[in-house]
C-alpha cells in the first residue's frame, strides 16, 4: 500500500462493522471464483462466501480482503517471470513473449509495453519488474503479524501441518461422503501390487491414511488436484457426475443428472449409494494416484509446508510433477500386468504411452507442456531457487529504523534462508530419487512391445464392434512383430482370420 493511502486510511473514523458479503454484487469474473474455490472458498448460490477457515459466512471486508491477496499473488507469480526472463539480459525469444502476452493480465500496463511494444526496452522493463516487485512485497510484509512472523521461522517438523485449514469439510455430509470416497479410493489402488506401494507411503500406524477428499466445481477442466493449503485431494464435480450417470441405463441417465443438480442432492446420492462411489473411484483411480503422490511429497518434504508459511513462491515445482506422472504411469503399467481388464484407454493411457515410446522426450515435453499452461507458476527448481533468491534479497534491502521492524526482518531473513537451503536439498533429493525410477522405465520401454501386443490383443477380443476389433488386432499386431515373440505372433494372426 502506498504511504500517503496508508495515511488517508488511518485518518478515517472507525467504521463499522463490515456487513456479510455477496459475492454475487462484488463483480467477480469467471478467474477469480476459480481461485476462491481453489483456496478452499464456498461461493454459495444465495450468495454467501464460506470462508475456508471458520466455515461460516465471511464478512464483506474479509472476502474482499481474500480477493486482494489472490489478486496481489497473481501479480507477484507474473513479475517474478518477467524477472527471469530479463535475468539474462538478452532479447526476449518468441516463447518468452507469448507467455508475457499470457500473463499480461497480472502485469503493469507499462511493463507489458516495455516487453512487447515496436522497439522492446529490457533496462527499462528490468527496472519497472523490479520496483512492482518491492510494492508488491511490502503488501505481504505488511500483512504479516509478529506471530506469523514467529511461526515462519520456526524450522518445519516432519509431519506437521503448517498454517493449513484443519478439515476442508463444510457439513458433515460432505464428511461422509469424503471418508467414504477415502475408504474406497484405498480398496480400488490397493487391488494392485505397485498401487499398495503408493498407499503404503501415506500409512499412519499401519494403515492407509488418505488426505481428505472433497467434490467442488474446478476449473479449466481439471478432474483432480491435491490442494496442499487444505491437505485434500479435489475431484470436479462435473466429473464425478458423469461417473455417477454412468452407473444407470443410458435411458435413465439424463433424468439421474437433473435430480442431482440441487444443492447437496450429488451427496446425498453418494452418501446412499456404495456402488456410485466405488464407479467415481474406478474412473478416476489413476488420477487419484497422481494427486496422492502429491499428498506424500507434502507430508515427506517441507516445501509445500513453506509455501504455505509464506517462506517460499507459490509455485508447482515440475519435478513434483515429474515424480506424480512417472508414478502414475507406474501404477497403469502394474495394472496392464495384473488387472489388463482395469486399464483404460483414455489420455492417462496415451501419456503412458508416450512416456514409454520415449522417455526422454516425454519429460521434456511434459515440462514444456505444463510450463506453457502456467508460466509464473509451474517452474524448475533452479528457476524457483533464482526467485527465491531474489525474494531474499529484497527482505536483506529492506529497511529497518526501529526495533520491532529490526527483529521482524530478522525473522523473514532466517525463514527464507532456511526455505533456500531446503530447495537445494530437494534438487538433490529428487536426483537420488529419479534414479531407480528412470532406470525402471527404461526397463520398462524396453520390454513394452509384448504387454502391449497382448493387451490389445485382449481388447479386441471384447471390442464393441467390427471397426474397433480391426483397430485394435492392427495395434496388436504392430507391437507382436516388433516383440519378435512367435506365440503373440501367431496368436494375433489367428485372432485377425477370425471373423
Amino acid at each position: 500500500m502506498r504511504p500517503l493511502l496508508l495515511a488517508v486510511l488511518l485518518a478515517l473514523p472507525a467504521a463499522a462493522a463490515s456487513p456479510q458479503a455477496d459475492w454475487r454484487r462484488a463483480d467477480l469474473d469467471g478467474r477469480v471464483r476459480a481461485a476462491l474455490a481453489g483456496s478452499g472458498w464456498r461461493l454459495e448460490a444465495d450468495g454467501r462466501a464460506l470462508d475456508p477457515k471458520t466455515k461460516a459466512p465471511a464478512t464483506q471486508e474479509a472476502l474482499d480482503k481474500a480477493v486482494l491477496d489472490l489478486r496481489q499473488g497473481a501479480r507477484r507469480a507474473a513479475l517474478e517471470t518477467a524477472s527471469l526472463m530479463l535475468a539474462s539480459g538478452e532479447p526476449l525469444k518468441l516463447e518468452d513473449r507469448r507467455k508475457v502476452e499470457f500473463l499480461s493480465e497480472d502485469l503493469p500496463p507499462a511493463l507489458v509495453a516495455a516487453l512487447l511494444g515496436p522497439k522492446p526496452d529490457l533496462a527499462k522493463a528490468k527496472a519497472l519488474a523490479a520496483a512492482d516487485l518491492t510494492l508488491v512485497a511490502a503488501y505481504f510484509d505488511g500483512s504479516r503479524t509478529p506471530a506469523d512472523r514467529e511461526a515462519a521461522a520456526s524450522p518445519v517438523a516432519a509431519g506437521t501441518p503448517g498454517p493449513r485449514v484443519d478439515l476442508p469439510y463444510f457439513t458433515a455430509l460432505e464428511k461422509s461422503v469424503g471418508d467414504k470416497l477415502r475408504a474406497s479410493a484405498a480398496a480400488e489402488i490397493g487391488r494392485d501390487p505397485f498401487g499398495r506401494t503408493v498407499l503404503s507411503r501415506l500409512d499412519a500406524g499401519g494403515k492407509p491414511a488418505l488426505p481428505a477428499l472433497v467434490i467442488e466445481d474446478q476449473n479449466g477442466g481439471v478432474v483432480a488436484q491435491y490442494d496442499f493449503r487444505r491437505g485434500a485431494v479435489v475431484l470436479d464435480r462435473e466429473a464425478v457426475l458423469a461417473s455417477v450417470t454412468g452407473t444407470v441405463p443410458p435411458r435413465a441417465a439424463s433424468a439421474l443428472r437433473a435430480s442431482l443438480a440441487p444443492p447437496g442432492a450429488l451427496l446425498a446420492y453418494l452418501d446412499a449409494h456404495p456402488e456410485a462411489v466405488a464407479a467415481v473411484v474406478k474412473d478416476h483411480d489413476v488420477l487419484l494416484v497422481h494427486e496422492l503422490t502429491h499428498a506424500w511429497q507434502d507430508r515427506r518434504d517441507p516445501i509445500f509446508r513453506e509455501i504455505a508459511r509464506g517462506n517460499l513462491p507459490d509455485v508447482q515445482p515440475l519435478e513434483y510433477e515429474e515424480e506424480a506422472y512417472k508414478t502414475k504411469n507406474l501404477y497403469i503399467h502394474s495394472k496392464l500386468k495384473n488387472d489388463p481388464a482395469s486399464v483404460k484407454m483414455d489420455q492417462e493411457f496415451e501419456d503412458y504411452l508416450l512416456m514409454l515410446h520415449g522417455p526422454l522426450s516425454w519429460r521434456l515435453e511434459l515440462e514444456r507442456t505444463l510450463n506453457n499452461a502456467s508460466p509464473s507458476r509451474a517452474l524448475t527448481l533452479p528457476s524457483v531457487r533464482d526467485i527465491q533468491s531474489a525474494h531474499r534479497d529484497r527482505a536483506a534491502a529492506r529497511s529497518a529504523a526501529t526495533a520491532d521492524e529490526q527483529k521482524a526482518k530478522s525473522l523473514d531473513l532466517l525463514g527464507l534462508t532456511r526455505a533456500q537451503k531446503e530447495l537445494f536439498a530437494l534438487e538433490t533429493a529428487h536426483a537420488r530419487r529419479m534414479e531407480p525410477m528412470t532406470a525402471e522405465i527404461q526397463a520398462m520401454s524396453a520390454g513394452r512391445a509384448r504387454l502391449l501386443g497382448t493387451f490389445y490383443l485382449g481388447r479386441a477380443a471384447g471390442a464393441a464392434n467390427a471397426v474397433e476389433r480391426g483397430v485394435l488386432l492392427d495395434k496388436a499386431a504392430m507391437y507382436a512383430k516388433a516383440s519378435r515373440n512367435a506365440i503373440l505372433i501367431e496368436e494375433v494372426r489367428k485372432a485377425k482370420e477370425r471373423k
